[in-house]
């Protein structure tokens, strides 16, 4: 069975934590002062993976809040690539040899798909350009 113990409140206005509180309260749930952060996201702040910013367009006159991948699950991504481990085969005359490089981008694929899946609704792009950059260097062990 999945449930869901994390949230985040954005809104316009100020919102009175007390109120929250008595909403889960309500709701049989209860506030762990140590995990809260009550703020504005114009200081920035992380949670479960994502970076929530706001972003002021060119006038000042209008925000929005800008959502990517924190650089702890970026750094987490390369690291698992780089751990891939293989064999360096010096050509690849042979079936086998090919089938090895196969098996190296499977391997990264497991890894970098789910990524991209759980930021797919952010500006993921920020973190991509360096795993593809990990990514390639995995690759050219091979060429």
């Amino acid at each position: 069975m999945r449930f869901a113990d994390d949230f985040v409140v954005l809104s316009k206005e100020w919102i009175n934590p007390e109120r929250v509180e008595a909403v889960m309260a309500e709701l049989g749930l209860k506030l762990n002062k140590e995990k809260t952060y009550v703020g504005t996201v114009g200081n920035g702040f992380e949670f479960v993976g994502f970076y929530f910013q706001e972003i002021a367009d060119d006038n000042g006159l209008r925000n929005s809040i800008k959502v990517i991948p924190t650089e702890g699950s970026i750094e987490k991504v390369i690291e698992s690539i780089e751990s891939i481990s293989y064999v360096k085969k010096e050509n690849f005359r042979d079936e086998n040899e090919n089938q090895s490089l196969s098996e190296v981008i499977k391997n990264i694929y497991k890894v970098v798909d789910p990524w991209v899946n759980y930021y797919k609704h952010t500006d993921y792009a920020v973190g991509l350009e360096r795993i593809e950059q990990s990514f390639n260097k995995k690759i050219q062990w091979f060429i």
